[in-house]
């Protein structure tokens, strides 16, 4: 709104005002546009009075917390914005300025659950998705450095700093800090799979295989344990195993579509070519990442060419070249 209108709007809204001095809506205009003009003091004044003819008018609470927020008075603020919520427990506004304003004055904890909240009502919403993301990141740094304090060697501290380094893509200081980690309590399955996971993606296969193993031997039916082991086995050349193991991941209800994959691409590895097809369309029917899906489209074409399924061959290499043209459209948006 250019200045000037603004300005003949608050003259127009502040003449309402004194002309039915009743009337609340009346007043919750004249606050928004003294809002818009940078004017928290007169918008306070005139939101205030807004509350006062009508408590539980709609978004005149939340008005009155952005304002005081501005002033600085950000418990007010925090007080206006939870009246505000009361009323309009799905307000996705009014649950975002909360966690502005609670992460404003370095309170992460009781900033968390409304931007919770209101990621749960609008979960697309980038903006809504970084202050959470931002909020939920200071409880945890708050929390990692109290549990440092508290033992800066225990194997706490050493899966905490293995997983931070693992979300920065480290995976090499990801190691040096799981295997720490393994040496101060090495009867923890989970540590063994985190250790599994950067080992692989290091390429260190056969020192990934020893830690699933040891995973896999203090939790025997641990799925994501069998599954990693017999993923490695159908990869590197030893598909009957693989199989094997993959069955039991399975049976142990290890993640579907990843499972399947594998399985079915350990049989046709082995020949076993009508049962490797049914493992991979199950697998792509079981809502797989886009790299499954792209690997199971790839594998299913192959497949049902030496089925001699010509036609099922060509719409798998069709859907695959589908799938390739709309993950390069979706990086040239974002280039």
């Amino acid at each position: 709104m250019r200045q000037g209108n603004a300005a003949a709007a608050e003259r127009y809204f502040s003449q309402a005002t004194v002309a039915a001095p009743g009337f609340a809506e009346g007043f919750l205009d004249l606050g928004l546009i003294q809002l818009r003009e940078g004017k928290p003091d007169a918008a306070e004044v005139s939101l205030a009075k807004a509350i006062a003819l009508n408590p539980e008018l709609q978004g005149a609470h939340m008005f009155l917390g952005i304002a005081k927020y501005q002033m600085r008075e950000v418990d007010e603020a925090a007080t206006n914005l939870r009246e505000e919520i009361r009323l309009q427990p799905q307000s996705v506004e009014a649950l975002t300025w909360l966690g502005i304003v609670e992460l404003g004055v370095g309170d992460a904890d009781k900033a968390a659950p409304p931007l919770d909240q209101a990621v749960e009502l609008s979960p697309k919403d980038p903006n809504l998705l970084y202050l959470r993301a931002r909020a939920h990141s200071l409880i945890a740094q708050e929390s990692y450095q109290a549990l440092y304090q508290l033992d800066p060697d225990s194997w706490r501290v050493h899966k905490a700093l293995g997983e931070s380094y693992s979300a920065l893509r480290q995976p090499e200081k990801a190691v040096e800090e799981f295997e720490k980690a393994v040496a101060k309590e090495p009867t923890n399955a989970d540590l063994y799979e985190s250790l599994g996971d950067e080992y692989q993606k290091l390429s260190r296969f056969d020192d990934a295989t020893k830690a699933y193993q040891q995973e896999a031997k203090l939790d025997p039916h641990n799925g994501i344990a069998l599954y990693n082991l017999g993923k490695i086995d159908v990869e590197r050349g030893d598909p009957e195993a693989g199989i094997a193991l993959l069955r039991q991941a399975i049976e142990a209800h290890a993640s579907p579509a990843p499972s399947y994959f594998y399985l079915g691409l350990g049989l046709s590895k082995v020949g076993k070519n009508e049962e490797s097809a049914k493992w991979l369309e199950r697998s792509m029917q079981s809502d797989p990442s886009d790299f499954i899906k792209q690997s199971g489209y790839y594998e299913l074409s192959r497949v049902y060419q030496k089925l001699g399924r010509r036609e099922d061959s060509l719409h798998a290499l069709d859907e695959l070249k589908k799938l390739k043209d709309k993950q390069a459209a979706a990086v040239g948006q974002h280039s």
